[in-house]
């Protein structure tokens, strides 16, 4: 096999200058939305409180979209007891410019405490009742804890 350093170097020179133009060709408007819940765990000073973290993608031409979150806990000790709650993210701060974007939103329980080791179901949606179709979503059955320790 016979290499010829200079072709190889003008060919590897072409793709490095091509792979960022390659990358700018890509519009924006053209992103999928999609969401994703990364994980959540308790507020250690506010036990009533989880903090759900979420990553997300929209296109500019989406039209405003709606964050929204719920969790849901019911307690192994008595199933009559179960903790839940819901947020809304106004949709003027929900970023759609085509990158990947992450935010942490607090779930607040209305009804009791959230407790540590137990499983909980949290929900989280992108909506725009305008749109086709008219919301994106996620949900995952997780174990809630406190945050690890740094």
């Amino acid at each position: 096999m016979q290499l010829h350093l200079p072709a190889a170097l003008t060919a590897l020179a072409l793709g490095l200058a091509l792979a960022p133009a390659a990358a700018a060709d890509s519009d924006p408007a053209d992103a999928p939305t999609v969401i994703a819940i990364g994980g959540m765990a308790i507020d250690p000073k506010v036990p009533s409180r989880v903090e759900v973290d979420l990553t997300y993608t929209c296109a500019p031409g989406d039209g405003p979209l709606a964050l929204n979150t719920s969790v849901e806990q019911t307690d192994p000790d008595d199933p009559a007891t179960i903790a839940f709650g819901t947020t809304r993210t106004d949709p003027g701060q929900v970023v759609c410019d085509g990158t990947e974007q992450t935010r942490t939103v607090v779930v607040q329980s209305k009804t009791s405490n959230w407790l540590t080791d137990v499983d909980a179901v949290a929900i989280t949606t992108l909506a725009d009742l305008t749109g086709t179709p008219p919301a994106f979503a996620d949900a995952q059955q997780l174990v809630l804890d406190l945050p690890a320790e740094d």
